[in-house]
C-alpha cells in the first residue's frame, strides 16, 4: 500500500524488524500508550514473529517514510468480547492500532495518511463496515490524529490495559460511505 512518500509493508520476520520495534519500546511516548511497559528483544519476537505468518489474525505493517521505517500499524477483526465491550453490532468490524515510533517524526501527517491506506484497504479488500481505533483517553494527540482520519468519538469506557491497570479508552470510529 503506498501515498506518495507513505509505503506500508508487511513486517518481515527478521532482525531489523525487531530490532527497530526494540528500539521504539524503549521510548515512554510510545509504550506508556501502546504496551503499557518496554518490551526487550525477546518479547518483541515473541509477540511479533506470528504476525508475520501468512495467515495471522493480527497483520502488522511496518511504516515507510521516503523509504525509512518509522511506525507500525496493525489490524484485527473485532471478536465477539470486544463488540460487547465496544457495544457494537456490525457484523464486519475491523480494529487499527498504530504508533509511529520516531518522535521526530511525529506531527508530519505520517499517521494520519498511513491509517487512510489501512482504512481503504479495509473497506475495498475487506470488506469492513466499521474499523475502530482506541486510544487511552488521556492521549490527545493520537485522538486528534485519529479524528484528522476520519475517525469520531463514540464513548468511553474503562478495561484493562496490557499489564492489568484499569485505564480509560475512547472508543473511536469511521464507516464505510454509502452511496
Amino acid at each position: 500500500m503506498k501515498n506518495g512518500n507513505i509505503v506500508l509493508r508487511i513486517l518481515n520476520n527478521n532482525e531489523r524488524d525487531y530490532k527497530l520495534l526494540e528500539k521504539w519500546y524503549q521510548i515512554k511516548n510510545i509504550y506508556s500508550a501502546f504496551e503499557q511497559r518496554k518490551l526487550n528483544y525477546e518479547e518483541i519476537v515473541k509477540k511479533y514473529k506470528p504476525r508475520t505468518y501468512e495467515n495471522t489474525k493480527v497483520p502488522v505493517y511496518m511504516i515507510e517514510y521516503n523509504n525509512n521505517p518509522v511506525g507500525i500499524i496493525q489490524y484485527t477483526c473485532v471478536d465477539d468480547e470486544n463488540k460487547k465491550l465496544y457495544e457494537l453490532s456490525d457484523n464486519n468490524i475491523y480494529e487499527i492500532d498504530i504508533f509511529i515510533g520516531e518522535i521526530d517524526l511525529h506531527n508530519l501527517g505520517i499517521g494520519s495518511k498511513s491509517i487512510k491506506l489501512l482504512t481503504d484497504y479495509l473497506f475495498k479488500e475487506k470488506k469492513a463496515e466499521t474499523i475502530v481505533m482506541c486510544p487511552l483517553s488521556n492521549n490527545y494527540k493520537a485522538i486528534n490524529c485519529y479524528k484528522k482520519s476520519g475517525f469520531r468519538e463514540i464513548k468511553t469506557f474503562k478495561t484493562e490495559d496490557t499489564i492489568g491497570e484499569l485505564k480509560e479508552y475512547v472508543l473511536m470510529e469511521t464507516k464505510k460511505a454509502t452511496n
